[in-house]
């Protein structure tokens, strides 16, 4: 359902409508569900090897929170969420954040939850999401989940303020994305001399990682002793936090303009010390430039907008256990090329007086199925994965046939510790509902990593090493 929440009255609700049934319509690789809500589209975008989900709030949705604000329902305007309301099928697993074990209802704002199984493995990850404008991505917000918990059940309240998204321009995304902010460390080293290759050349320099900005670039004073000035900015942000069961598709580092002083433009350079350089936090030796190398993504100053930028990131520098670490400098300090004059841009930091102006990774991310191997010791199998059909005329609620076998391994995988075995890149694209022979009804994908007999292999707690997932097929 849909509805309003008003935390500063004790996280009251109020329904709007609740659950709808919608018919959809398909075009080339998009499906689009149209009002189940009033103005309101749940969109999947899909391909070969992934789905995306997205909500798409339009003008009539706008038109109805309007008409309808949080006060007719005796809650506070200024402070209510509008709030989609799910109820999650866990499946017997419990929900952890940084602080713990969850078991009451909790209020994410950043980071997410992760569901462990009993032995406290990872077994999936619900990571926050975000709203932006359709029309305009850059203007993004992250929404703000509660978890309510009770009678055995688990619901998820994702929304955002009412006063936020009616500030917004229509059609408004809601996306599972996941959006990332740097470091209280991040900042710049500056250093200034006499000549401009001995201050490019410098093995140290002045630290500002505690102040509102960040600059990169260069500068020709003309004035002073030490007319030369070169700032190298450094961003740090904790991507141990992106959940371990989803594939990145893409990285955007996301900085906001501060002002742009230069009168020659320059490429905006992302390069890599990792993992030692710089630290955390930054150290006046970090502004040795033989500590970096490389080119993660660069943004022409020449392009450079008001508000956020952004640069596509290099997704093999991402640290997925720990911190990534950005040097951002100017391409004409790379190249070693003097200054004429002004030829630097400051952007904001993490410690900027304003709200969301904060530099900022998005990670576009889809799900993954496979066999990931948590032991000690390396498992081999052999990897069956088929579609099946239940049938429906035998005994209630039905038997599941095998409608079509898709990969019914002859010689054995083997997964090594840690290691894991991504069943998409062996299952996408073998199978189409066109091959299948049963008709109208439910299916499911059910894949089993088997021993030389057949039999589905056990796990230490004594759980089989199989799944499966079901859904529904009408021929037209």
């Amino acid at each position: 359902g849909v509805g309003y929440v008003d935390p500063t009255e004790g996280w009251s609700y109020e329904y709007l409508q609740s659950v709808q049934n919608s018919s959809a319509s398909i075009e080339n690789s998009q499906v689009v569900y149209e009002d189940v809500f009033n103005g309101t589209n749940l969109r999947f975008r899909y391909g070969s090897t992934g789905l995306k989900e997205e909500i798409v709030l339009g003008d009539d949705a706008r038109d109805m929170i309007l008409a309808h604000p949080p006060s007719n329902y005796g809650l506070n305007d200024s402070g209510s969420y509008l709030a989609f309301i799910t109820k999650l099928d866990h499946q017997n697993l419990v929900l952890f954040n940084d602080s713990g074990l969850l078991e009451d209802n909790v209020t994410i704002t950043q980071g997410g939850v992760d569901f462990k199984d009993a032995f406290g493995r990872l077994k999936c990850a619900l990571p926050l999401g975000v709203a932006f404008e359709e029309n305009n991505p850059h203007n993004m917000v992250n929404l703000t989940y509660r978890i309510l918990q009770y009678n055995g059940n688990c619901y998820l309240l994702s929304g955002l303020p009412v006063s936020t998204l009616t500030s917004m321009s229509f059609p408004v995304v809601i996306d599972p994305s996941l959006t990332i902010y740097s470091s209280v460390n991040d900042g710049h080293i500056v250093k200034s001399g006499t000549m401009y290759n001995a201050a490019r050349n410098a093995p140290t320099g002045t630290v500002a990682d505690s102040i509102n900005t960040f600059t990169v670039g260069q500068d020709n004073t003309g004035q002073g002793s030490k007319p030369y000035y070169i700032w190298r900015g450094f961003l740090m942000f904790n991507t141990s936090t992106v959940p371990s069961n989803v594939i990145i598709e893409n990285t955007t580092l996301m900085l906001y303009v501060s002002s742009d002083d230069s009168t020659t433009d320059f490429d905006i350079t992302m390069q890599d010390g990792q993992p030692t350089y710089p630290h955390k936090p930054l150290k006046y030796g970090d502004y040795d430039k033989d500590h970096y190398s490389g080119d993660g993504g660069s943004l022409d100053t020449s392009d450079l907008v008001s508000g956020y930028n952004n640069i596509t990131l290099n997704m093999s520098w991402m640290n997925l256990t720990g911190w990534t670490k950005l040097c951002l400098r100017s391409s004409r300090d790379i190249g070693g090329s003097s200054p004429g004059g002004d030829e630097h841009v400051t952007f904001w930091a993490i410690e900027s007086p304003g709200i969301g102006d904060e530099p900022k990774l998005v990670l576009v991310y889809r799900n993954q199925s496979k066999i990931k191997n948590t032991g000690d010791t390396n498992i081999s199998g052999y990897l069956q994965m088929r579609v099946d059909y239940l049938d429906t005329t035998q005994q209630y609620p039905g038997t599941w046939n095998v409608d079509t076998i898709v990969v019914n391994d002859t010689t054995p995988r083997t997964i090594n510790s840690s290691d894991q075995l991504a069943l998409d890149s062996v299952f996408n694209g073998l199978v189409n509902t066109n091959d299948f022979s049963n008709g109208n009804g439910t299916y499911r994908v059910y894949a089993a990593f088997r021993d030389p007999d057949g039999d589905v292999l056990v796990c230490d707690d004594e759980t089989e090493l199989a799944a499966w997932y079901e859904f529904e097929v009408t021929f037209s």
